[in-house]
């Protein structure tokens, strides 16, 4: 908790090498790890992966597979985009989902390792019989998973995923919303919005990957066109439909304790 505690300036863009990183919702304050997930700070994020370097960031892309093709028993299988080059620029950039590019069961594979107890395994189309051994290797450390399951948890009861909780689920997830990538660079006005998320957290089981591209915003998102209005929703919906056909009850009386990691959220004096 100690290092969560740890707080970043995230008052103004964050410039480096000519280049400047926004946050889209800027909080204007400095914040801590837990604020910078759910608050989406772009600019906390680049600074953290700053501070890990290069050679561990690069270590765990590859220890998730995101320099080759997905495992999985199908030819097409689409090859991520890996930088050319990693230099401190690009490494930041990759720590909020920028110079690199992957595909959605890439993103599924790696979420379900990082809130599985920190293992691997290789995606499969084939039912395997549940104390079936696989070559599944680790990628964390039990103790990182069992707190990235507090932190997406509280993305989806006090930040930008809030309209992915579906009640008595347990949903933890992380919004995603990445500018399009195009000929000359990223495009400012289309995007790409994402939601990757687990549930039961307490116990995850299942993971789903929501994805729309270049949605627009509408009068009930507020127009707003970011993940957590637009992709967020679907996967509440998702849950709600499929989470009694897949045997698991609601439950409100049980959830992910975060209570030690609730102090660390900034509150305004005299209301939440």
């Amino acid at each position: 908790v100690r290092n969560l505690a740890i707080r970043y300036d995230a008052t103004k863009p964050l410039e480096i090498a000519g280049f400047k990183i926004r946050d889209t919702h800027p909080a204007g304050r400095w914040l801590n790890t837990p604020e910078a997930l759910v608050h989406s700070s772009n600019v906390v994020t680049a600074q953290i992966a700053d501070n890990l370097g290069r050679e561990k960031m690069e270590k765990m892309s590859r220890g998730l597979e995101f320099d080759r093709r997905p495992s999985i028993e199908l030819g097409e299988r689409a090859k991520p985009i890996w930088p050319k080059s990693w230099g401190r620029v690009t490494n930041m950039t990759v720590g909020y989902g920028h110079g690199i590019s992957v595909t959605p069961l890439h993103l599924a594979s790696a979420f379900a390792a990082m809130v599985n107890g920190g293992i691997f395994h290789p995606a499969t189309l084939l039912k395997r019989p549940v104390n079936a051994k696989d070559n599944g290797r680790r990628v964390f450390s039990a103790a990182t998973s069992a707190r990235m399951r507090q932190l997406l948890r509280m993305i989806v009861v006090d930040g930008t995923g809030k309209k992915a909780d579906a009640e008595g689920y347990r949903v933890g997830g992380k919004t995603g919303s990445a500018e399009k990538a195009g000929i000359g660079g990223y495009s400012r006005s289309l995007v790409v919005s994402t939601f990757v998320a687990a549930f039961p957290m307490d116990n995850p089981r299942y993971i789903i990957v929501a994805m729309l591209d270049e949605p627009r915003g509408t009068a009930e998102t507020g127009f707003q066109r970011t993940a957590g209005w637009t992709s967020a929703p679907i996967v509440r919906r998702t849950v709600q439909r499929i989470g009694p056909q897949l045997g698991i009850i609601p439950d409100t009386h049980r959830d992910v304790d975060v209570s030690e990691l609730m102090p660390l959220l900034w509150a305004p004096k005299g209301g939440g």
